[in-house]
């Protein structure tokens, strides 16, 4: 039986003794629930299934305290109902980064990506300060560590999720029209020389 990763004992404890008084039969049923996610976030075609279908186990073990002594039925059906808004949040996440990667292809081809890049430090400087940071937190490091940052992140400056996410949302548009200008005059004063 493979314990979650991020669940201290106890949580995961909690949770085998909600899923089965019988310890045996609840890394059984824990297993046979993961292993459920995994093929349904697979089947739903996300990328990373497992990644999606720990998130979601995490949610729950979260929850476990609150709704074990009220809850009847199939604790499985509890976690693909998790699963479920697990999947909608991946969904709207994939939505901003095709966003973004469509605003970055539609400005004009350049021969260097350096100027690229420049152009970018320069429209990145041009940010106050504290929208700069929080660009750079959010977009930083591989998906669990930029999760987590996100989640600091948005605990610090007391932003629900949701609102960070526009918030970046149109700094990053302001970005990428800052990019879009500079490029362009760039390859205008190209075309002067």
């Amino acid at each position: 039986m493979k314990k979650q990763s991020g669940l201290s004992q106890g949580e995961f404890d909690r949770l085998l003794a909600w899923l089965s008084p019988d310890r045996e039969q609840a890394g059984e049923k824990y297993e046979s629930i993961r292993r459920g996610l995994i093929e349904l976030f697979d089947c739903w075609k996300c990328r990373e299934p497992e990644d999606l279908a720990d998130e979601t186990i995490n949610r729950v073990v979260g929850r476990v305290d609150g709704i074990a002594p009220d809850y009847s039925g199939d604790p499985a059906l509890y976690f693909y109902g998790v699963a479920k808004n697990v999947r909608h949040e991946y969904l709207r996440k994939r939505q901003t980064v095709q966003l973004l990667d469509t605003a970055f292809r539609a400005i004009p081809q350049y021969d260097e990506k350096e100027q690229l890049f420049a152009c970018l430090d320069q429209c990145l400087n041009e940010l106050p300060t504290a929208d700069k940071d929080m660009v750079l937190i959010y977009y930083e490091g591989d998906k669990k560590a930029r999760i987590e940052a996100r989640k600091r992140l948005g605990e610090q400056i007391r932003l629900t999720s949701n609102t960070l996410r526009v918030r970046l949302y149109r700094i990053r548009l302001t970005l990428e029209q800052c990019v879009e200008q500079c490029v362009e005059a760039s390859e205008d004063g190209n075309k002067l020389n």
